[in-house]
């Protein structure tokens, strides 16, 4: 190399001290690994924090620096998150590191790192002193990685590498070569305090050898297995602990080496650490702010006069929401998307008993059937309030979306169309029932027995009609067969010529009065039995009494009555349970299973309130129990978890022990205490 860069070009002293402690780095390896020309990256590592450790990170790699120490790590990473990293190696050499990890709900979670040691603004000059060039020179790895929990305490991951020299004096004396890594990390739940919240982890490093050339030579880095464990100890502080790691690697070509860290973490917040990289002391400290952390270090990479201890700086940064938020997200989305098909088909059915009824009016309209053209126009009305009930559910508060807005004036412009033909039928029917006491008044004259007649048929008559619009019809029925009845005791002698046509009339009335009884009988049957769906058992009730009493069949009658006392039964249940819930909610136990227990005897299949009955019961009569070692082991895992913040996990836990303690009222109020933490949580 020296006669090439004495043919044409020169380079200074400086300069020449920042290539060479680049061309060493690799050199100094391989004569650590006894043969071969190692990857400078396989030993020195990235990231403050893990170097703080001693590099011993293996089982840890919980930031984006898992790319490089075990990519299995990458998929206990909750939050989408960069790191980056910084150290000087002197002679204006630096070494970095970028790194990125996005994990996602359902494939698991992918990371990317580039690694760079290399020296900037190398100046080559010509014999004549004269500036030619300048250059950088480095080695670059490129990382891409994936990971993914097979099961919930075990994850797999790998990194490709893709490692280059990049040294461009004259011609070029450097190749690029491909490597791979793979690594488990394994996180029991184990009960035993010793063993609580331990990880193992396993890294190969270069299963795969990049293969790299270097001036004239070209070689492959040697497999390294990675083995390590981290385990926490919490004292104190719920966010508080102190984590002890150990690392062993174990190269093909070199003897085995010994890592070991410590790391204090004060309130999730502060955090100081030491550690030992194969003998070479390494201290380092951090801090966390919001959805920043800072790290520091202070410590060699290698032994050797050449290397000395270097400052090193690391910043990690969170961005977007968690994995648990994103799962809380998706579950409130499916069930939106629930309620809206639920609205949606509602809607369907609404708008085709609307469209149905309006068609139908319409018919009886132009046939002059006036009147019954006014029921289906009630009808259609009806259907059309309920359509604007639905439509403003499914706006809600967003007055933005415009397919909800569009349901919204669809269902106003029904609701008015349903009233104006409403209006319209109303009229025309007064204007001929009008038309038709004229005519009636004009005939009656002729004698006083059909003024009296008269004075009769129309006072029933109007009577009917007045009951009909109601929605009374059995009423209105009896009004007109008055009427019909009366008619038919006369001497078909002294009827007069305009009666037979009333009779007619009135005899129309009560078919159509009839069969709109039945039709509402069956609709106030439907009405009721969806108000009951919805719990307005009230108001269910009250419809049904619309057509209990005379003018029904007694098949009608008995079915009526059974939904009756079908209602009251679970009208009475759900004013019991509703009780139950309040006292329940207000830690009122014997009250609360009182009213759960009232709430069986109507209703004795049903789930909630049975469930509800137990808990109010259990913790009624619950007492301070002496618990068993291995139930007590159970209750001390449990509340490590609460204290982490795993709410649910920890009540499962304590809901086991209440198999076998069922009114342990340690237990249970622990149980109540991880609810209550939930729900606050839901709420948020």
């Amino acid at each position: 190399m020296s006669a090439k860069m004495n043919t044409a070009k020169s380079i200074n002293i400086l300069t020449l001290g920042r290539i060479l402690l680049i061309l060493m780095l690799p050199l100094h390896l391989a004569t650590a690994q006894n043969g071969g020309v190692s990857s400078i990256f396989t030993d020195a590592g990235v990231g403050a924090r893990a170097l703080s450790l001693g590099s011993a990170f293996v089982a840890q790699a919980d930031n984006p620096t898992a790319v490089y120490w075990n990519a299995a790590g990458l998929d206990f990473i909750g939050k989408r998150s960069a790191s980056f990293f910084y150290s000087s190696l002197g002679y204006g050499t630096t070494y970095n590191f970028i790194g990125l990890a996005y994990p996602t709900l359902a494939i698991g979670t992918f990371g990317v790192g580039w690694a760079r040691i290399g020296t900037d603004d190398i100046k080559e000059t010509e014999p004549d002193a004269s500036l030619s060039s300048v250059g950088d020179y480095s080695i670059n790895q490129f990382f891409v990685s994936y990971a993914k929990r097979i099961r919930k305490s075990v994850s797999i991951g790998g990194s490709v590498k893709l490692e280059r020299p990049d040294f461009a004096l004259g011609n070029n004396i450097s190749d690029s070569g491909i490597g791979l890594d793979l690594g488990v990390i394994y996180r029991p739940e184990f009960d035993n305090v010793l063993m609580r919240d331990i990880s193992l982890g396993v890294n190969l490093q270069n299963i795969i050898k990049p293969k790299v050339r270097l001036v004239d030579q070209s070689e492959s880095s040697p497999t390294n297995f990675k083995i390590g464990l981290a385990k926490p100890f919490r004292f104190g502080e719920e966010r508080s602990l102190f984590r002890l790691l150990f690392d062993l690697n174990k190269s093909e070509d070199g003897d085995g080496t010994f890592h070991i860290g410590s790391e204090y973490v004060f309130r999730d917040q502060a955090n100081l650490r030491v550690g030992f990289n194969d003998g070479q002391v390494a201290f380092g400290a951090g801090a966390t702010y919001n959805n920043f952390h800072f790290d520091y270090n202070f410590g060699k990479y290698f032994d050797g006069l050449d290397f000395s201890s270097r400052h090193r700086f690391s910043v990690t940064i969170e961005f977007g929401k968690s994995r648990q938020e994103l799962i809380r997200i998706a579950q409130e989305r499916r069930e939106q998307e629930l309620n809206i098909r639920l609205q949606s088909e509602l809607w369907f059915n609404a708008e085709t008993e609307f469209n149905s009824s309006m068609e139908d009016g319409r018919l009886q309209y132009y046939d002059k059937d006036y009147l019954a053209a006014y029921v289906e126009f009630s009808s259609a009305f009806d259907a059309a309030s309920s359509l604007q009930e639905i439509a403003m559910r499914l706006r809600g508060e967003v007055t933005d979306d415009p397919e909800a807005n569009m349901r919204v004036e669809t269902a106003n412009s029904s609701l008015r169309e349903a009233q104006q033909m409403l209006e319209v039928a109303n009229a025309r029917s007064d204007s001929v029932r009008r038309e038709e006491q004229k005519a009636i008044i004009l005939e009656a004259r002729k004698s006083a027995i059909e003024q009296e007649l008269q004075d009769f048929i129309l006072e029933h008559r109007e009577k009917g009609i007045a009951f009909f619009k109601g929605g009374f019809f059995i009423r209105a029925i009896s009004e007109w067969r008055l009427a019909v009845d009366r008619i038919s005791r006369m001497d078909p002698e002294t009827v007069p010529a305009w009666v037979a046509e009333v009779k007619l009339q009135l005899e129309n009335d009560i078919k159509t009065a009839e069969k709109q009884l039945q039709g509402n009988i069956q609709e106030t049957l439907r009405r009721a039995d969806a108000l009951a769906r919805r719990g307005q058992y009230v108001q269910a009730l009250d419809e049904l009494n619309k057509v209990r009493g005379t003018g029904i069949s007694e098949v009608e009658r008995k079915e009526i009555e059974r939904r009756i006392r079908r209602m009251q039964g679970q009208l009475s249940f759900r004013q019991n349970y509703d009780d139950g819930v309040r006292f329940y909610a207000g830690k009122q136990w014997k009250k609360a299973a009182a009213a759960f227990e009232r709430a069986l005897k109507t209703k004795p299949n049903d789930a909630k309130a049975q469930t509800y009955f137990e808990e109010a019961q259990a913790r009624a009569i619950a007492t301070v129990q002496q618990m068993p070692p291995n139930l007590r082991a159970k209750y001390v895992r449990g509340h490590a978890l609460y204290r982490k913040g795993n709410y649910q996990e920890a009540r499962n836990i304590w809901e086991q022990i209440l198999k076998e303690q069922p009114y342990n009222k340690t237990v249970l109020d622990a149980i109540d205490s991880a609810r209550e933490r939930l729900n606050k949580q839901q709420r948020h």
